[in-house]
């Protein structure tokens, strides 16, 4: 498990430097785990926003209406996935393409 959270820092670093380079590694190597994880990432961004939305709002004891704040953080979680997710089927694209 240590293994698997080093390398998928590893890659998401990588991500943001080369993407092209850290996924045409994974191709090459046939790391099937990264390359489910790193395909997860929008998923796992999308989970892991509505986590800290619905702890903050436990937290602060607010009501069940959704005000402002909880609202702007929901929309910007969900952008950020839609965006990584973007991103990621660029680049995988381009590296299925350049095979």
């Amino acid at each position: 498990m240590i293994k698997e959270s080093y390398l998928l820092a590893k890659n998401v670093f990588g991500l943001g430097v080369h993407p092209f380079k850290t996924l045409r590694a994974l191709e090459r190597e046939k790391d099937r785990s990264q390359e489910l994880l790193l395909s997860g990432l929008p998923v796992i961004i999308l989970v892991g926003g509505a986590g800290v939305v619905w702890l903050g709002r436990r937290v602060l004891a607010t009501s069940s209406e959704w005000g402002v704040g909880a609202t702007t953080m929901a929309a910007g979680v969900a952008v950020m996935a839609i965006l990584s997710a973007g991103y990621l089927s660029y680049w995988w694209t381009r590296v299925w393409l350049k095979k």
